[in-house]
């Protein structure tokens, strides 16, 4: 399927069925496959790591920590002869990826058709619902999704990752419509959204090149970026109550986690780790980083989570897009007893991900070197310029995304961009006004507001400015034209009122 059905698809859904929108406000990713990266070997290791995750979490699900301690003895154990195979995570990640590959693209319909024919072991509440809506009410594949915030779709979503490394907007539009399927929660479907772009982000990248604080805080803001300006709605998360949602999770809460090296009990009892996505999905992450060279500890700590097993195949999913086949442990590998059929997908998958010219990197190079390059210099200022706005440090920013508009002045246009720009002059404006450089503060104020004439809050600023100038005139002047621009704009009013009764005391 491609760009422009899977977009008519998508847009279809959200008339319909009242999916997120995903073309209002959010941001691109640019996803680039290395030539000196083996993807078969990773693709390998991401399908066979995955159902280790799904077995092991499964056999261990509710054992005490102390139990787990015998991990060695138990799974590494040469003596031991058992083996495993994947239960429903894994079979519903083969049901995804024989429908890739069969349909030589995503068919959401057939995709449908085979969550509903063939029975999962396992099988939750919620595809229950799902198979009760679709085969027994037979309801059209669009309409018998439930509303669920949990990660089940994540997980079956891993295959679009495996073949989109390289295509940013085909793995969104694509993890976002399978995801539908099932689940049509807004928050759901932008946990595949974050989940996919990090197995492809660990695709593009060499196994143990992650190691330093720079490296995971990279990683971080390019997997929140995916789902920037997606979510509409908040909710009460942590024992604290606090209001969020995941990009703040990811970004905000996970950075702080990482940052502080908390453990991993303490984020269990403060945050929770149920199947819910905005416990599970940034509990994984955690895991993976703070274990994220060594499998053999990752997967210890994983397990030591007794509500779901859902948290120990995220993990280990993470682990084999990054690691690679040949870095997991064989011992583990050999307790598979489906690892020839899983190796084969994988390969077909590989096979399949070749033909979207995006995921290869040779043909990128030669197609598009200059092109790419030059792109890629744009990215870096963009994604740097918003690093900067995160951290507060705005006159870094305005300096970053002037030289980013002086390069390519198209990017004016860009109505995405123009806010990181605005927040940018709008910051710095702050920080003089802060300091009592009135002059330059107003300078910041009015470069923001080249970008947007009517932007009631620089308007409202550049009014205060003023009023610590003594300029009453012209502060009525911008207050007024800020309450015109935007009459809801209740600051603006008080400015404008403020200002007025100033005007008749003198």
């Amino acid at each position: 399927m491609c760009i422009s059905s899977l977009d008519e698809v998508y847009r279809f859904l959200v008339k319909n069925i009242g999916v997120p929108d995903l073309n209002s406000g959010t941001q691109n990713i640019n996803l680039i496959p290395l030539s000196n990266i083996d993807y078969r070997e990773k693709i390998r290791g991401t399908m066979l790591s995955l159902a280790i995750g799904d077995v092991f979490g499964a056999y261990w699900e509710g054992k005490h920590k102390k139990e787990i301690e015998y991990i060695n003895h138990f799974l590494k154990g040469e003596k031991n002869e058992t083996t495993f195979k994947g239960i429903w995570q894994t079979e519903s990640t083969i049901l995804t990826s024989e429908s890739l590959i069969i349909n030589q693209s995503f068919n959401p319909e057939d995709l449908a058709n085979r969550l509903i024919k063939q029975p999962i072991m396992g099988i939750d509440k919620i595809m229950e619902e799902f198979v009760t809506n679709y085969r027994d009410k037979r309801l059209d594949w669009y309409k018998s999704g439930v509303s669920s915030i949990n990660v089940e779709a994540v997980i079956r979503g891993v295959p679009i990752a495996l073949i989109n490394y390289g295509d940013f907007k085909e793995l969104k539009l694509t993890s976002a419509i399978q995801t539908a399927i099932t689940h049509v929660n807004e928050t759901a479907i932008v946990a595949s959204i974050l989940f996919s772009t990090a197995i492809s982000y660990l695709l593009n990248t060499p196994a143990f090149s992650i190691k330093s604080k720079e490296d995971i805080n990279l990683f971080i803001d390019t997997i929140s970026t995916s789902i920037f300006g997606i979510e509409t709605k908040i909710y009460p998360i942590g024992k604290n109550r606090e209001i969020g949602n995941l990009y703040t999770m990811i970004n905000k809460v996970l950075k702080e986690w990482t940052y502080n090296d908390y453990s991993i009990e303490e984020i269990k009892d403060e945050y929770g780790s149920s199947s819910n996505s905005l416990e599970s999905i940034p509990l994984s992450l955690y895991i993976f980083i703070k274990n994220i060279n060594d499998y053999e500890k990752a997967l210890k700590e994983s397990l030591s989570n007794r509500k779901t097993d859902t948290i120990v195949t995220m993990v280990l999913t993470l682990l084999g897009a990054y690691l690679g086949l040949n870095n997991i442990p064989k011992v583990y590998v050999k307790k598979m007893n489906n690892s020839k059929e899983l190796l084969t997908l994988s390969d077909r998958l590989f096979e399949l991900s070749l033909k979207n010219k995006s995921n290869n990197p040779y043909r990128r190079m030669r197609d598009a070197k200059q092109i790419e390059k030059s792109q890629d210099e744009l990215d870096k200022l963009l994604w740097q310029g918003i690093n900067y706005n995160q951290k507060e440090e705005y006159r870094n920013a305005v300096t970053t995304f002037e030289e980013l508009i002086d390069k390519s002045s198209e990017l004016k246009k860009n109505d995405k961009i123009k806010l990181y720009i605005i927040e940018a002059y709008e910051g710095a404006g702050n920080k003089f006004l802060e300091e009592e450089e009135y002059g330059k503060a107003l300078k910041y104020f009015k470069k923001g507001l080249i970008y947007d004439l009517n932007n009631s809050i620089i308007l409202s600023d550049i009014a205060i400015t003023y009023l610590y100038m003594d300029d009453l005139n012209k502060a009525e002047k911008y207050a007024q034209r800020s309450v015109e621009s935007s009459p809801e704009y209740e600051i603006g009013r008080e400015i404008l009122e403020g200002i007025k009764s100033l005007k008749k005391k003198k």
